[in-house]
């Protein structure tokens, strides 16, 4: 587990080498292709996205990865504004899930994941992946936990899980958006959460802390 934040240098295991949020109105604005990989996800409203192979309008949680041999890409909000969250890095080609989460308070209720020891207020779940996993928090603040260690984070923070480190957001002080972002599939390259007592022991890579 490692938080960083936009301009700062990740740890050198992650494969996410940076993101930012670009805000965008009714003008046209250029997104160049700064990286390998690089993938725009709709934080906010609706983004029209033009390319070399005609434009596209993406909604909150959709995303486009961007070639740049398919550049130059410029965006806009139409009539509207909106926010996108530009993902840079190295991924592979099998991919995790990518989209938009929203956690508030509740009643905690039983959950599919695996079993905690420490108090929650929220119904989300503890849960490994087959890959690493990239949280952006969007609005809000809480806390989260990765295997035995919790923290505090709040607006423009990301957060780094490793393969195989069970992970949860136990608590939030404000109601959090966030985006998630499963990079390469690896091991048995299984998608979504998963849970020891459903789908066996985690797939460890302690050295991605």
């Amino acid at each position: 587990m490692s938080v960083f934040r936009s301009g700062d240098q990740p740890p050198g295991w992650c494969e996410l080498t940076g993101f930012e949020f670009i805000d965008l109105t009714d003008q046209l604005l250029p997104i160049p292709v700064a990286a390998d990989k690089q993938r725009l996800l709709v934080t906010r409203g609706s983004c029209r996205l033009r390319s070399a192979k005609g434009a596209q309008v993406l909604s909150e949680g959709q995303f486009l990865d961007m070639d740049g041999a398919n550049g130059p890409f410029t965006a806009d909000a139409g009539d509207g504004t909106a926010q996108v969250l530009v993902f840079y890095g190295r991924w592979g080609n099998e991919l995790g899930g990518c989209g938009v989460f929203k956690l508030g308070p509740d009643s905690p209720v039983p959950v599919k994941g695996d079993p905690v020891i420490y108090p929650k207020s929220t119904n989300f779940d503890s849960h490994y992946h087959d890959c690493d996993e990239y949280w952006v928090i969007i609005e809000g603040a809480g806390t989260v936990v990765v295997g035995s260690r919790a923290f505090e984070v709040e607006v423009g923070d990301c957060v780094a899980i490793g393969m195989g480190h069970h992970h949860d957001l136990p608590h939030v002080r404000t109601d959090v958006k966030g985006a998630y972002f499963e990079t390469t599939l690896e091991g048995r390259k299984r998608f979504g959460h998963l849970w020891e007592h459903t789908h066996g022991p985690a797939d460890v890579r302690p050295e991605r802390v």
